[in-house]
């Protein structure tokens, strides 16, 4: 589903933890959301908002999420915000039963000619945007050598930039219950 609805991106590999959600309506499923680790190194704009250090951020780095991926396959009015205030209600609970760390951010990154409508109509907090890199080192080196990693490297040049966006989750009570699926109707 990522890779024929996901517009700019389009791939399911990732590093580090990581859970996913099927979205369903009427039990048919209709997209896909994931939150996985936060991104390192942080993007300036994070450290910012945050108001800490990069050592600091490190010492927090598994209370901050990152939405890796959301794509739906259906245009129903509303259902992007709906998707996001379950997401942040069962993460909360799943990454603290599967990992034993509190959640107390979700960051996300937009690109791809979108503006972050629905995270914007879902109360997320624009926080900035990523410096940028040309369409041909675009690609995440996760996986690679330091050698290569030291081949591939460039400086920002400003293209294909993604807007940041960040939620702050509230402390609350944690309820014993772990969910792959968010159904919606």
């Amino acid at each position: 589903m990522i890779e024929k609805y996901h517009s700019y991106v389009p791939t399911y590999c990732s590093v580090g933890r990581r859970i996913d959600y099927l979205i369903c309506v009427n039990n048919n499923p209709v997209g896909v959301i994931g939150i996985g680790s936060g991104t390192y190194p942080p993007c300036k704009d994070v450290l910012k908002y945050l108001n800490i250090t990069k050592q600091e951020y490190r010492e927090i780095f598994n209370s901050i999420g990152n939405n890796w991926r959301f794509c739906l396959s259906i245009h129903i009015k509303n259902l992007g915000t709906k998707v996001l205030k379950m997401f942040r209600e069962q993460v909360y609970q799943d990454w603290y039963f599967k990992y034993g760390d509190k959640l107390k951010y979700i960051v996300t990154f937009v690109g791809g000619g979108h503006d972050g409508a629905v995270y914007k109509a879902d109360n997320w907090e624009l926080v900035g945007t990523t410096s940028g890199l040309p369409n041909h080192k675009s690609v995440s080196m996760k996986w690679d050598a330091n050698e290569d990693i030291k081949n591939k490297f460039v400086k920002p040049t400003g293209e294909n930039k993604k807007f940041i966006y960040i939620y702050k989750l509230k402390d609350k009570p944690y309820k014993q219950k772990y969910c792959k699926q968010l159904n919606l109707f």
